[in-house]
């Protein structure tokens, strides 16, 4: 069973849609534009939406499997009861490793970044070291901690995306996005697959669930921030889509980036530089929830001190970042994580829910029988 937790570490319901947002929003909102449309070309625009509804069916079976636990509100503990202790710690042990490899993909996505737009020859070991103090500085101080940082986070990201793509509109070729739907459904699933990355990360909810308050009513306000981010997403895309020719976004790493780079400002020169500078909060935000859903799981699990765990993953992750240095390295982690991500969210999610409604119901009929 899990350890009681007390109001004092326990968020508002209302607050949920900050670290959702800042969990399910980061670097790969530079760079989507050209994986969609190898699938579906300009009519990705539509799996979008397909992705964006699936998501809320399954934010939805979240919500059900973790308020459905009668005397739990864990993952970590739901595995137990529904696998036994052997089975149900390897599931978890797999969560654990989920999220570190979540964690990890967005810290040297962020480096990389940094790396090639701002700083190419200087040596990152020190920049990594302290990115990963910050996130220890976060994680160590709790879960009302990291959802203090999620507000400013998500302020930022609005503050520094919105208006700067915004920017573009007078440069925009609404004919590009002509001929409307013609591709096939299979292309358009293909492109909403590929989609789903950048979706990953409401199943922190798994692990955060307990820390809400009256978390039946953070539903609605979880379901608002996934319309939001689809709509945020939806913007960019379709801004992009008539910015650049379909050749062009091919051939484009960071289209995102592109498009504000056009523009020169008075003092800040370049906006795209600014961009990556007021992202950094958002990246270490991004990581040290994960981070901290790894160390939570880990201590309920396994009854790890999340300190220690803490400690293990900072360390490996300093060490991984000076042994991967290459573009294509972290390009094929990221296709990695996307592809596990995609199985978790759309196979493992209602497994498990359908698994927690059966032993309901079973438990129910041998009440009743007994």
């Amino acid at each position: 069973m899990n350890d009681e937790i007390s109001d004092k570490y326990k968020i508002s319901p209302y607050l949920i849609i900050f670290p959702l947002y800042s969990s399910m929003v980061g670097i790969g909102v530079l760079t989507y534009q050209r994986r969609l449309i190898e699938h579906a070309g300009y009519n990705a625009w539509i799996s979008v939406i397909f992705t964006g509804i699936s998501i809320h069916f399954l934010l939805w079976m979240i919500y059900k499997l973790l308020s459905s636990a009668e005397d739990s509100h864990d993952i970590a503990v739901i595995n137990k009861k529904l696998f036994g202790r052997i089975l149900g710690n390897l599931f978890n042990a797999a969560i654990v490793l989920y999220f570190v490899f979540g964690a990890f993909v967005k810290f040297k996505g962020y480096i990389e970044l940094v790396q090639v737009w701002l700083f190419p020859s200087m040596n990152f070991l020190p920049v990594s070291i302290v990115i990963l103090l910050l996130v220890y500085y976060a994680v160590s101080g709790g879960v009302r901690s990291v959802t203090g940082m999620t507000v400013w986070a998500t302020i930022i990201s609005f503050v520094s995306i919105v208006p700067q793509v915004t920017l573009t509109i007078p440069f925009l070729h609404p004919l590009n996005l002509l001929p409307l739907l013609n591709h096939s459904i299979p292309e358009l699933l293909l492109s909403s697959k590929d989609m789903a990355f950048e979706y990953l990360g409401f199943e922190i909810l798994l692990l955060f669930y307990p820390f809400i308050k009256t978390p039946e009513k953070s539903q609605k306000w979880a379901h608002f921030t996934l319309v939001m981010i689809t709509l945020l997403y939806l913007m960019i895309l379709v801004v992009a889509f008539m910015f650049f020719t379909e050749e062009q976004l091919r051939h484009s790493i960071w289209p995102t980036l592109n498009m504000i780079g056009i523009f020169e400002v008075p003092l800040l020169q370049r906006l795209e530089y600014m961009f990556i500078s007021m992202w950094f909060i958002k990246i270490i935000v991004g990581v040290s929830i994960y981070v901290w859903a790894a160390c939570r799981g880990a201590k309920i699990a396994f009854r790890i001190r999340p300190r220690i765990i803490l400690v293990l993953i900072l360390i490996a992750f300093t060490v991984l970042c000076e042994v991967i240095r290459d573009h294509r390295t972290v390009e094929k982690l990221s296709e990695i994580y996307s592809e596990v991500g995609v199985y978790f969210i759309y196979v493992y999610i209602p497994f498990v829910l359908i698994g927690v409604l059966i032993r309901q119901r079973w438990v129910r009929h041998l009440r009743r029988t007994s």
